[in-house]
């Protein structure tokens, strides 16, 4: 009964959600802050009406938001500029890691192969002679015995040097792979640290999203402001824009500084590595 209950009222819920969505007037994309000339002129003639000691903290604080602004789209330039570089040399970087001696690994897999058919000659030769010799015995046959154990005898000399010859060449390619390995998992964990920074970044991004769409409805009480000359109105929706501004600006130079060390670990992982 009560997950009956529970299902049913879910699904009222759900349903009112469905409603208020379809109702619900479409969400236009606020703009950014724009000090145009209009804007200015409202302003600067609001401040004007303003007593001298109000007026000078309005200035202020309209220099202040202009530089804001310019910093924020200064910042979303070199950020947007660095992030691309860092990305482009990242997927660079990892593919030249992933190729790390490759050229060489090839060359001494194909040295263990061309060895290895070059002497199979020789094994099946020195396999084949030593079955006759088996045959020989069992036929008793001392002469035939004599000769291919004499013919054996050369050979295997020639036999040990060959397989010494396939271990040594198979052991630099085990050794090369190996060490081939290890030089790359280490230029990868290199790598791996850069993740924890794209997370901070990712946080940081956040926290710009915030003051970002606050500033839209602030904004629009300020022109609104500016035109009725209304002092403290104007006064308090530029207070509430710099502030935002600022908060956006702060959060945009630690991504800026976040982008530089990922720079950074590039440069560096190429430098050791390749």
């Amino acid at each position: 009964m009560l997950q009956r209950k529970t299902a049913s009222f879910l699904w009222r819920l759900a349903l009112l959600c469905l409603i208020m969505v379809t109702m619900s007037p479409p969400l236009v994309s606020a703009a950014k802050p724009e000090l145009t000339a209009p804007i200015k002129e409202a302003f600067d003639k609001t401040a004007a009406s303003a007593d001298k000691t109000t007026a000078a903290k309005l200035n202020g604080l309209y220099n202040e938001l202009s530089n804001l602004l310019k910093q924020d789209q200064e910042n979303e330039t070199k950020i947007k500029a660095i992030h691309y570089r860092n990305e482009e040399a990242l997927l660079a970087l990892r593919k030249q890691i992933r190729d790390i001696n490759a050229d060489k690994l090839t060359k001494l897999e194909a040295q263990v192969k061309q060895t290895k058919n070059r002497y199979k000659p020789l094994f099946e030769t020195y396999s084949s002679v030593n079955k006759q010799i088996t045959v020989a015995k069992k036929l008793k046959n001392k002469t035939l015995t004599t000769m291919l154990s004499t013919q054996a005898d050369v050979l295997k000399l020639s036999v040990k040097l060959a397989r010494e010859d396939i271990k040594n060449k198979e052991e630099a390619y085990k050794t090369a792979k190996g060490a081939t390995s290890l030089t790359i998992k280490s230029a990868r964990d290199k790598l791996d640290t850069i993740d924890p920074l794209k997370v901070q970044i990712k946080a940081h991004r956040g926290a710009i999203s915030l003051p970002r769409t606050s500033l839209s409805p602030v904004w629009t009480n300020f022109k609104h402001a500016t035109k009725k000359s209304d002092i403290p109105s104007t006064l308090d929706s530029l207070s509430t824009l710099v502030m935002l501004s600022r908060q956006i600006v702060e959060q945009q130079q630690k991504i800026y500084i976040l982008e530089g060390k990922i720079t950074d670990i590039i440069v560096k992982t190429k430098a050791q590595f390749l």
